[in-house]
């Protein structure tokens, strides 16, 4: 529990205090706090078909986007996970104008690699650019399959760095360390979901949707400036803008890409 308590003060007081998730909310859409929002969101849907009344564990919830998506869609039962007590204050008030998702949809603070659940829970476990915050991923896979019902499957984006450490910039690595970042490369999330047993796996390289979707959220940054500046001081602004542009730079250099995967238990 201190553990857990520690990272949450990691998160809430570092890259997720509450303006700092306001920032993100703005740039990426209302409830969503991953690149690209809800358009990305829903390619990354496609690649799955779910029954009716599914159950789905959100791991990394964030500010319940996806969460009320499920919900609506696809009648989910939908638990959020998360451990920045920020994001789930921001998600609980996004829930609380929902009315008729609140039986549907609940967000709870837990560490997914500390909870346990039973065999055979859920029918999709998904999760949005959180799995670099988990060091032992392969300890993590081999829970998420277990918590799987049979056929379920786990789907996921992620960031991920480039294959050969040797290119990788100073400030990629700066960057690694003062987010605590821990990122797997795609080869490698290739070979974990198939060691786990998942099967059907599909594991693609999505550094140009990654590219996309930033420099799609900087053009609207840019252009909507006046009207961000209604909200955000100039000093915010040009926060955003520079790590967005950090973020593309990575990207065209091959430092920082994004992968999906899907696999099926």
């Amino acid at each position: 529990m201190a553990d857990k308590q520690n990272y949450q003060k990691f998160l809430d007081q570092g890259q997720y205090t509450k303006h700092g998730l306001e920032k993100y909310e703005w740039i990426f859409g209302e409830t969503f706090l991953s690149t690209g929002g809800i358009t990305t969101t829903m390619q990354v849907l496609k690649h799955v078909q779910l029954g009716k009344n599914p159950k789905v564990l959100d791991v990394g919830s964030g500010l319940g986007g996806h969460s009320f998506l499920f919900a609506e869609k696809y009648g989910a039962e939908v638990l959020g996970l998360d451990l920045s007590e920020n994001m789930l204050e921001i998600a609980r008030k996004h829930l609380d104008k929902r009315p008729h998702l609140k039986d549907k949809v609940r967000f709870e603070f837990q560490d997914c690699t500390k909870i346990d659940y039973p065999e055979n829970s859920f029918d999709l476990v998904y999760s949005r650019d959180t799995f670099l915050h988990i060091r032992d991923k392969a300890q993590l896979f081999k829970k998420i399959y277990k918590w799987l019902k049979p056929s379920g499957y786990i789907l996921f984006t992620d960031y991920v760095r480039g294959e050969d450490e040797t290119k990788y910039s100073e400030e990629f690595k700066n960057y690694l360390i003062d987010r605590d970042y821990d990122m797997a490369t795609v080869s490698e999330y290739r070979e974990i979901l198939i060691n786990t047993g998942f099967k059907d796996v599909q594991v693609k390289d999505w550094k140009d949707q990654f590219r996309n979707g930033l420099e799609v959220e900087l053009k609207k940054l840019q252009t909507k400036r006046t009207e961000f500046l209604q909200t955000f001081t100039q000093s915010d602004y040009e926060d955003l803008e520079s790590g967005w542009m950090s973020k593309i730079n990575r990207a065209i250099q091959g430092y920082q890409g994004w992968v999906l995967a899907v696999g099926r238990k």
